[in-house]
């Protein structure tokens, strides 16, 4: 066929990232929600509470460095309940943060079966769709979803916590 031409693989690859070893972080991605649903081993709420220990959510828009997030406070025996806030992370504190972000990679799925941790998940959205990644801690019971190391989710909740003290 005289002058078809197939254009294939053209253009830098968009969309959220699912290769083993490779940053869920690239260029592409508009917002990043990470999600702390509790769990573990932990005592129970309060009568009245209306969240679980451990509980919060950030969610980081890029474009405007902004952290909005939701956490349980726990506060002596009051009951536990959620608070909210929002920042906009200066440069110095996103470049810090982005350290950690680029440091999320897509884990192989293994064997591990954690029992005493909080439940963690990121998602990730990009021009192209979102995509939801789970805690390897929980890899034995975790699969409809990629994966990433469960040292790199965990210490990126402890530095958004620090952001948003």
């Amino acid at each position: 066929m005289a002058g078809a031409l197939a254009l294939l693989g053209c253009g830098p690859s968009t969309g959220p990232v699912t290769m083993v070893g490779a940053s869920i972080f690239t260029s592409d991605v508009q917002v990043l929600v990470a999600e702390d649903y509790g769990g573990g081993f932990a005592p129970a709420p309060p009568p009245g509470s209306t969240c679980v220990m451990g509980a919060a959510k950030y969610s980081l828009t890029v474009a405007t460095k902004t952290v909005d997030w939701t956490r349980c406070l726990v506060k002596g025996t009051d009951p536990y309940k959620p608070v909210s806030g929002s920042k906009v992370l200066t440069d110095a504190e996103y470049k810090n943060l982005s350290m950690y972000l680029e440091n999320l990679t897509v884990a192989a799925p293994g064997s591990a079966c954690g029992a005493d941790k909080s439940i963690l998940e990121v998602t990730i959205t990009t021009p192209s769709g979102k995509q939801v990644y789970g805690d390897s801690f929980y890899s034995c019971t975790i699969k409809d979803k990629p994966l990433l190391k469960t040292e790199t989710i965990s210490s990126l909740f402890q530095q958004l916590y620090n952001l948003t003290m």
